[in-house]
């Protein structure tokens, strides 16, 4: 029986939240935050170590943090100008020592357990390099990447981010439909869909 596979989490979560006139990884969600929602999910699903990669008020995210276990700061200096795939690409630099990694984004806190119950059981017995969640034929997040994709990432300087950099690997990628999961539709760049956010965490809740 093979060993399973230890897998690391990757939040980026450098950016100004421009659009949402308020920081977002610090907003309310429940009797928590949007950031600590997401990292303890991704705990909870059994990651071995999440890497939270910071710019803007990264004094208050790592304060919001520091009561959970396995968590890592990896700070992005250029957060300022660059764009979400160099944060990915500082975590994933800091994750060779995994399996693989999944990557969410750091205002995405309602992706279910059984989402990543499920993904983590593909990338375990199917042997793929990436496993990609589908919804309504549509690729979303969070995917689940090898180790063996991390040197192209890394070295990724196209447009059109993770998801662009990804179809290099679409011969060997799993495509897993998780049509029971909104959550995996649900970011918070604008004050609306922090409202749709709420309603769906009031409905569920």
């Amino acid at each position: 029986m093979n060993k399973k596979k230890k897998i690391a989490g990757i939040v980026p979560c450098a950016g100004l939240s421009r659009r949402m006139g308020a920081f977002k990884p610090l907003l309310p969600f429940g009797d928590s935050t949007i950031i600590r929602a997401v990292v303890s999910g991704l705990l909870n699903a059994g990651v071995c170590k999440v890497f939270v990669v910071v710019g803007c008020r990264s004094r208050e995210i790592e304060e919001e943090l520091l009561c959970l276990d396995r968590v890592e700061f990896v700070y992005n200096p250029n957060f300022e100008h660059g764009d979400m795939m160099q944060s990915v690409q500082l975590g994933l630099a800091q994750a060779l020592s995994f399996d693989g990694a999944v990557v969410v984004p750091g205002d995405m806190p309602m992706i279910s357990g059984r989402t990543y119950e499920t993904l983590f059981m593909w990338f375990e017995a199917a042997l793929p390099t990436v496993v990609i969640p589908v919804k309504e034929g549509r690729r979303i997040h969070p995917p689940v990447i090898s180790r063996e994709c991390f040197p192209y990432l890394l070295k990724f300087r196209g447009n059109g981010g993770l998801r662009r950099a990804l179809l290099h690997f679409s011969e060997s990628t799993v495509l897993v439909t998780v049509e029971d999961d909104p959550g995996c539709m649900l970011d918070t760049d604008t004050p609306q869909d922090y409202v749709r956010l709420m309603e769906y965490y009031g409905r569920v809740r």
